[in-house]
């Protein structure tokens, strides 16, 4: 799993970046991106992107909805669920096959750094009850020790 929450710790933190379900995807394609300054950039960073997925088939990949995670930072572009060592690595391939997706960044002396959600493939109904078929929301927490200072969406590329 993805351990134990340490609520003391996220309580303690200043301004988190949280985005629960209040963003739906509508295409494959869409993006929204989100530029982030860290208050102390000697800060280690930690990026989750979780979506409940539309059902899935029964034999082979479940996975219907597939949104990718990536953050860069220090020019360098981090994708979710690539680890070495357990902190994120550059390189790699979008994760296809899982519906939660991290970044774990250690102390590395950025002061800004971008978060990006892009939905890569939207085929099922993510989001039940709406009419739409095709649609998927997300939930997307970030946290550094010492906290954002402040953030500003941008929407699209």
């Amino acid at each position: 799993g993805w351990g134990m929450p340490d609520l003391s710790a996220i309580f303690g933190r200043q301004q988190p970046l949280m985005v629960d379900q209040t963003i739906v995807f509508k295409a494959s394609g869409e993006m929204h991106t989100w530029n982030l300054v860290l208050n102390d950039p000697g800060e280690d960073l930690r990026v989750t992107l979780v979506w409940t997925d539309a059902p899935g088939a029964t034999v082979g990949p479940a996975l219907v909805n597939d949104l990718d995670l990536e953050v860069v930072a220090g020019g360098t572009t981090y994708l979710g669920n690539v680890f070495q060592g357990g902190l994120s690595t550059s390189g790699g391939f979008a994760d296809e096959t899982n519906n939660v997706e991290s970044v774990f960044l250690p102390f590395g002396g950025y002061e800004q750094v971008q978060v990006r959600v892009t939905a890569w493939n939207i085929s099922g109904d993510g989001v039940p009850g709406n009419a739409d078929p095709t649609d998927q929301d997300f939930a997307l927490v970030v946290t550094s020790r010492s906290g954002l200072m402040y953030f500003f969406p941008l929407m699209g590329r």
